[in-house]
């Protein structure tokens, strides 16, 4: 059996490894295998997101990025695994003390620092819960914007003491941008009304809904809409 190909077997049994693995094999001299192993990646045979690892193309992507860098699956990726969106992530987010962008196929995994660690379930894949991946968003929202953001919040179900955890530390404007997302929502459950009374007595000063371009300002919530309502229930209308 030729060299190239047991190394791809062991790969691919292995669904990631370090070349000092590979090199611990003694299959050949270190200066062959790192021959080897880039004609793998060059012919597309094998993944290597990060210098010195190697993963094999049928590895599950979610699990991969958690282990190439320590952290959590959230924003999009946790809401799709969550089953609050249809949309599949080929961008997988991953919430770690590290930051920085790494491809894996056709896929892009995206690191980033969150605000904290809380919240983290330990199921198939390390992966915010419900609330901590709806307040991820609602933190990061550039990255996933308004329209998924109150969609996740419509059909989810969470406590609101547990979410309210979660953000006790944050701003007056959070709660408000939180507070007029939900305000325009088709119907609210009783623990989405808990929070949105408890947004209501947040309000202070003038914020914008996401970033600083102009909008509709929005007197009850002290809020500059740069989104549009229409845009962000667009998946109602559907």
């Amino acid at each position: 059996m030729k060299i190239a190909t047991k190394l791809k077997e062991y790969i691919c049994s292995a669904k990631i490894t370090h070349f000092s693995i590979l090199d611990s094999l003694r299959l050949t001299s270190s200066n062959s295998l790192r021959v080897t192993l880039n004609r793998l990646v060059k012919s597309n045979e094998i993944y290597n997101p990060i210098k010195g690892y190697y993963v094999c193309k049928n590895a599950d992507p979610f699990e991969v990025a958690t282990l190439l860098r320590p952290g959590y699956l959230t924003l999009q990726t946790a809401l799709y695994l969550h089953h609050l969106s249809e949309e599949y992530p080929f961008t997988i987010y991953v919430a770690s003390n590290f930051r920085g962008t790494l491809k894996l196929g056709e896929h892009e995994i995206c690191y980033f620092k969150p605000k904290n660690y809380l919240g983290v379930e330990n199921t198939t894949y390390r992966t915010a819960s419900v609330s901590k991946a709806i307040y991820d968003c609602l933190t990061y929202a550039d990255k996933i914007g308004y329209t998924k953001i109150a969609k996740a919040i419509y059909n989810s179900k969470f406590l609101a003491k547990d979410f309210l955890n979660l953000c006790k530390n944050e701003n007056s404007a959070f709660f408000q941008r939180l507070g007029y997302t939900l305000s325009i929502l088709p119907r609210l459950d009783e623990q989405k009304k808990i929070i949105l009374q408890v947004c209501k007595k947040k309000v202070l000063a003038n914020a914008y809904l996401l970033g600083r371009n102009s909008g509709k300002y929005v007197a009850k919530w002290k809020i500059i809409d740069n989104v549009g309502e229409k845009v962000i229930l667009s998946w109602w209308d559907q």
